[in-house]
């Protein structure tokens, strides 16, 4: 009879433990997919925008870029299958249509961020304006964990700014 009683004392605390865990699980996939959801709605918009507005034809990346204004960036490829990049700002109407032949690429501004420092971690690029002036970020981290970026021309490749340290 204390043998019955234990056991399903043990049952109802193993169906609290697992309903809790299902309900965490739960929780974790809302937060998740609403965390998610800003980075999304801004993709599906400035590819919507750049489709409409430009000869953009298939998306191969999206960045989101914030310096001293927040832009929308999209590389692909337009109609006629030369790779392009846009940049459309978050605020106004001033899409910026570039041929990727006459830039450097995600690719080469890691490269060459890497090879300028090669004792920081290069983590990622985006694509944005600087100055008015199409540029990569390339973020990048120390050993000690400190956040850096690297503002390189789109054009040549040219360091324009370094903030490290952060």
């Amino acid at each position: 009879m204390e043998e019955t009683k234990q056991s399903h004392r043990l049952e109802w605390i193993l169906m609290g433990v697992a309903v809790f865990l299902i309900a965490v699980l739960i929780g974790f996939s809302v937060l998740m997919y609403r965390s998610q959801r800003p980075m999304a709605q801004a993709q599906e918009e400035a590819t919507e925008l750049a489709q409409k507005y430009t000869d953009l034809a298939t998306v191969d990346n999206f960045y989101w870029f914030t310096r001293e204004e927040t832009y929308f960036s999209l590389t692909g490829k337009d109609k006629k299958g030369d790779e392009i990049a846009v940049i459309l700002p978050k605020e106004g109407n001033k899409i910026k249509v570039l041929k990727q032949a006459d830039g450097i690429t995600e690719t080469q501004a890691l490269r060459k961020t890497a090879e300028a420092y090669p004792d920081d971690y290069v983590t990622n690029a985006r694509l944005g304006m600087f100055q008015e002036k199409p540029v990569w970020e390339v973020a990048t981290t120390t050993e000690n964990d400190e956040v850096g970026y690297v503002l390189l021309s789109f054009a040549d490749g040219k360091e324009i700014k370094r903030i490290h340290g952060i």
